[in-house]
């Protein structure tokens, strides 16, 4: 493959996780604001959300749960945690 080519399709990947990412923190932000005593979002419901099999996202996910943004909660549902919180709200701040 064209080295040219291949950085593209590396860079377009890890854009597209960065907004997977996002779009799965402003899922579980919004679920913990409008049902804070529900806050978990299923990985089925992720699923229809994103509209893609959860081998499209896991990696997303795997990021979020190591970087301490969300966690996988007793039930099997995943949630933002407060360092989430922060970083879905820095995420839509205007560039100064």
């Amino acid at each position: 493959m064209d080295p040219v080519l291949e950085k593209s399709v590396v860079v377009k990947g890890m854009e597209d996780e960065r907004c997977q990412r996002n779009a799965i923190l402003a899922a579980l932000y919004q679920q913990r604001l409008k049902h804070p005593d529900q806050p978990g979002i299923t990985i089925a419901e992720f699923e229809q959300m994103l509209g893609v099999p959860k081998e499209a996202f896991e990696f997303s996910l795997w990021y979020l749960k190591e970087g301490q943004f969300v966690k996988r909660t007793d039930n099997g549902t995943h949630t933002i945690l407060l360092s989430g919180v922060d970083l879905a709200e820095g995420v839509h701040l205007p560039a100064a």
